[in-house]
């Protein structure tokens, strides 16, 4: 049973023990990164994807362990053409100091070839980057901000299965926007707020075990409405709550349980998703110009696709995808 958390509570107990497991509409889990012991163990990251004029750009700043890494995927969604970069910055011992919470706190990430900056005030979010030698000889710059719709956000805290100490710990931001431009070698996007989509996957978690983690996200319109998706798995006991979830008109609708088929070792083939009446979506990887729409990089692999299916929830109508922009996500936590 999904246990949804309507008022602010505290993730941990006095011991460090988790204390809250459950999903919600807000950001209401109140994460105190000091209660986290393991410092090898514990993962810190912010992603954002923003897809417009084109383009799907994946930007991420982490902190892994004792080690930093930021990386940034450019895919050109009508040519096919790839460019990528991860960077690590090893022993950083959380010297990048990422914040607690999603709400604020900005996030810095700068070596001789790179820096790389997610700032974030009281009304909007701001991308920064300049990256020297990113991809075959290209310098990569970004100068973008981010406006955030009416929308509620999915919020989750999953208990480990065999340590009360770990947990996963995430916020899904759907529904915003993006104006600016980034530049990549001889290629030029500009982003517009009335045609761009992104959204901000937020991560802190400590896991003992290794887990193979699926996620397909979805952050569009269908038919003039926002629309956005997050089914993902693989971590930790959802008994209590899951990121199985859509928003529709910027609101919430929650799965109890969904079934993923696919085989992640081959990023080619389809996946499928269901979830007895409410839910069948099969995604289907894009090829452009000859090119599988797919990179790894960083110990995650991006694919980018369309969504084709329906679903149906007890207070919603029927909707139904068809050739719906979306990407999938695998990557060993």
């Amino acid at each position: 049973m999904q246990r949804e958390i309507n008022t602010e509570k505290s993730i941990f107990d006095a011991n460090g023990k988790l204390s809250c497991a459950g999903y919600s509409r807000e950001p209401n889990f109140l994460f105190d990164k000091s209660m986290v012991k393991n410092r090898f163990t514990f993962t810190e990251r912010d992603s954002y994807m923003i897809v417009g004029d084109g383009a799907a750009i994946y930007l991420s700043v982490a902190e892994k362990g004792v080690n930093a890494e930021v990386t940034a995927v450019i895919v050109d969604l009508n040519t096919g053409e790839q460019d990528f970069r991860t960077l690590k910055k090893y022993m950083s011992l959380g010297k990048l100091s990422m914040p607690a919470s999603s709400k604020n706190g900005d996030v810095t990430f700068t070596d001789t070839r790179v820096g790389m900056n997610f700032s974030n005030t009281a009304l909007n979010r701001y991308i920064r980057c300049e990256f020297v030698d990113f991809y075959k000889e290209k310098t990569l710059y970004i100068n973008l901000e981010l406006s955030q719709k009416p929308c509620e956000s999915m919020n989750v805290v999953i208990p480990a299965k065999n340590n009360p100490k770990g947990f996963f710990h995430k916020r899904f931001m759907p529904a915003m926007c993006a104006s600016g431009v980034v530049r990549c070698g001889g290629a030029e996007y500009n982003f517009t707020k009335d045609s761009s989509f992104a959204s901000l996957d937020w991560q802190r978690y400590s896991l003992s075990e290794k887990s193979c983690y699926h996620a397909l996200y979805s952050n569009t319109e269908i038919d003039g409405r926002q629309f956005a998706l997050c089914l993902a798995g693989g971590v930790g006991d959802t008994s209590q709550g899951s990121e199985n979830c859509f928003f529709l008109d910027g609101v919430l609708h929650k799965f109890a349980s969904v079934k993923a088929l696919g085989k992640e070792e081959r990023p080619d083939k389809p996946w499928k998703f269901t979830a007895g009446s409410a839910l069948e979506l099969t995604f289907k990887p894009l090829i452009k110009s000859g090119k599988l729409l797919c990179v790894t990089t960083g110990g995650k692999t991006l694919v980018f696709g369309e969504l084709y299916g329906f679903i149906k929830q007890i207070d919603t109508e029927k909707l139904y995808l068809d050739a719906v922009p979306a990407h999938m996500e695998f990557s060993i936590i």
